[in-house]
Parts: C-alpha cells; structure tokens; sequence
C-alpha cells in the first residue's frame, strides 16, 4: 500500500501513459514511436532499479537487527549458563 503513496510510482506511471499514447497515436510517426517505446522502457527500468536499491538497503538494515539480537541472545545466553 506503501508503493501507492509513493511520488517514483505515480511519475512512472503518467510517464508510461505518456508514452504509450505517443506510441498508439503515431504522433511524430516513426520516431515518435521510437521514443514513446524508449520512454516507457526508460521509466519502468529505472522505477525498478530504485525499487530494487530501497529493498536492498531495508533488508541490509534487517539483517544487522537480526545479527545484533543473536549476538546479544548468545551473550544473555552464555552468561546464564555460568552463573549457574
């Protein structure tokens, strides 16, 4: 739901809007075609290359959470067993 609120998604979207309906009304003919079909690959590939960095980045922020609270469980864990 995040992904709706998010400014990258709606500019992606209108610009592949754009694009197709340069494509699908043949304006600038030939060449308005070729860039209405290099337009919506431009904007969806780099929607996607952006999307892929911010998971990256949260899963990496994951990971060292996770990392900190097994070694801080290791820790709490071998100290029980020496006080025992």
């Amino acid at each position: 739901m995040n992904k709706l609120k998010s400014r990258r998604f709606w500019i992606t979207i209108l610009s592949n809007v754009v694009a197709i309906t340069v494509v699908f009304r043949q304006m600038g003919g030939t060449f308005g075609i070729v860039c209405g079909i290099i337009g919506t690959l431009a904007a969806s590939i780099s929607y996607m290359i952006t999307e892929c960095k911010v998971d990256v980045a949260r899963a990496g922020a994951t990971f060292d959470e996770l990392n900190k609270l097994i070694k801080e469980f290791k820790e709490v864990r071998g100290s029980g067993k020496g006080s025992t």
